[in-house]
């Protein structure tokens, strides 16, 4: 047999098994929810992780909506996923217990025990009512110390969320 014949013969057989081409699409992001988007032209439930598995571990980025997504389809199946993003509204990292999230230019950092916007807040709280003790007995921060605190705490609220 020639090389054409097996050529022919091989193309012949794998359009058999039902292959599919798909090529990858280009379109504009109407909505977005926790595991899907939809676009312009009416597909919905694009995934916006290909393996959409209840995971331990995963990132998921979700495109802003009126920005261009590129999707594909998932090996033979119907299911579709997204590729690229050319507008991101948030990302969100989770490591089993732990979850890092970016937004609005904040972000959030926690576990199953705690936060860190909360930690962060309590200190300087704390740190705002403190009492020390000293020879001469009880004291507290001075005020300039107090505003620098509360200042400190503003900071952080601009930057977890």
């Amino acid at each position: 047999m020639e090389i054409a014949e097996l050529f022919e013969t091989a193309v012949k057989k794998a359009n058999k098994k039902g292959v599919r081409r798909f090529p990858l699409m280009l379109e504009t992001v109407t909505e977005v929810t926790e595991t899907t988007c939809t676009t312009s032209d009416g597909v919905d439930d694009i995934r916006l992780n290909a393996i959409d598995a209840d995971l331990n571990s995963n990132i998921t980025v979700y495109p802003k909506i009126g920005s261009k997504i590129i999707y594909g389809r998932l090996n033979d199946t119907d299911d579709l996923f997204v590729l690229k993003y050319s507008e991101i509204e948030r990302i969100v990292i989770k490591m089993d217990q732990q979850v890092f999230e970016m937004k609005d230019g904040k972000f959030r950092v926690l576990n199953e025990n705690t936060n860190l916007k909360t930690v962060f807040n309590d200190l300087f709280s704390t740190l705002e009512n403190a009492i020390i003790q000293t020879p001469s007995g009880a004291g507290k921060f001075i005020e300039i110390n107090k505003q620098k605190f509360k200042s400190l705490n503003q900071q952080i609220d601009k930057l977890l969320f």
